[in-house]
């Protein structure tokens, strides 16, 4: 197996100590993975947490850390962004990216991003999703959130709640639901999965009377797909699509924006839960969380989500 590109993010942020400290929690899967970024950063970083991990650029010494390095622009103080260290987080993040498309990699690991700071540097950057889906020249991705409890696919990402009923189509519905679909047979091995897809409008537009969207441009997209054999429902209510009934039912959501399912998911796992992009040609697994700059050096970051988003991306990968 090739090895998994791990790119721990904003280095001022948890990332980088999330991803050290879950990588000393695998020692024995070490081999697995390659480590993007400033080697003597790791190495110096290691020792403030008091793990014991060595690090090498070539592969010579069993249980240490191979390091792709790419050098900081500028010293890293944890817990403050560093506009100077935009392109820095770019250029790793771009190593680990073409990478797995020109499957150097079989798959890739990503730590939080802070996208403001990115775009105030003057990169247009607005998430690991649509920077992954512009890279590969994919017209469409999905962005996932997944714990074991629940999965839960959007339909529109991170955009203003105000621009999101224009962008909601019966086309995009179907495109992204098969996406979904063939997602959870390919890496799920699920033979004939359930879908749900969420309305948009309270009560699901209540037969219109709260919005038309459901019946416009939600149902016909429904009544497409199982023309077309893919197990759906909907659209359903959003407020009472979770019920524990429910979930047993269904083996995955689409949620028509970000804070629709989210809220739900990470409340019933924040941590344990994972992000997955979608109709990528290539695997990429990222944590559910920001990077959390209060907590960054003081050795009090949560490192579950790394940690299963390296272990699912060996599952993944083998």
């Amino acid at each position: 197996m090739k090895r998994i590109a791990l790119s721990p993010g904003d280095p001022a942020g948890i990332g980088p100590e999330i991803c050290l400290r879950s990588l000393s929690e695998n020692i024995d899967c070490l081999s697995n993975f390659e480590l993007i970024g400033d080697i003597n950063f790791y190495k110096k970083l290691s020792r403030d947490l008091n793990l014991d991990l060595s690090f090498q650029e070539t592969i010579n010494k069993e249980n240490a850390i191979l390091v792709k390095n790419i050098p900081l622009s500028s010293e890293v103080i944890l817990g403050s962004p560093n506009i100077k260290n935009s392109k820095y987080t770019l250029d790793v993040l771009l190593a680990g990216s073409l990478g797995t498309l020109n499957k150097d990699y079989s798959a890739l690991v990503t730590g939080p991003i802070n996208k403001k700071i990115i775009n105030d540097y003057g990169f247009e950057f607005s998430g690991h999703t649509e920077f992954l889906a512009d890279i590969s020249n994919t017209k469409n991705v999905v962005m996932l959130l997944a714990n074991s409890k629940l999965r839960v696919a959007l339909l529109t990402t991170h955009i203003p709640l105000s621009k999101v009923p224009e962008t909601i189509t019966t086309e995009k519905i179907i495109e992204t639901t098969m996406i979904l679909n063939d997602s959870l047979k390919n890496l799920w091995k699920i033979k004939n999965p359930k879908i749900c897809i969420l309305g948009l409008n309270p009560h699901a537009g209540e037969g219109g009377f709260m919005g038309e969207e459901e019946m416009e441009v939600i149902e016909p997209a429904v009544n497409a797909l199982l023309r077309k054999n893919i197990n759906v429902d909907g659209p359903l209510s959003a407020d009472t699509a979770f019920l524990d009934e429910r979930l047993k039912k269904y083996d995955a959501y689409l949620a028509m924006f970000h804070d629709q399912g989210l809220p739900v998911l990470k409340s019933m796992g924040f941590g344990d839960s994972v992000n997955i992009t979608l109709g990528l040609p290539f695997t990429r697994i990222s944590v559910d969380h920001g990077t959390a700059y209060e907590l960054a050096g003081k050795n009090k970051a949560d490192s579950s989500s790394f940690k299963k988003a390296m272990e699912l991306a060996l599952e993944f990968s083998s």
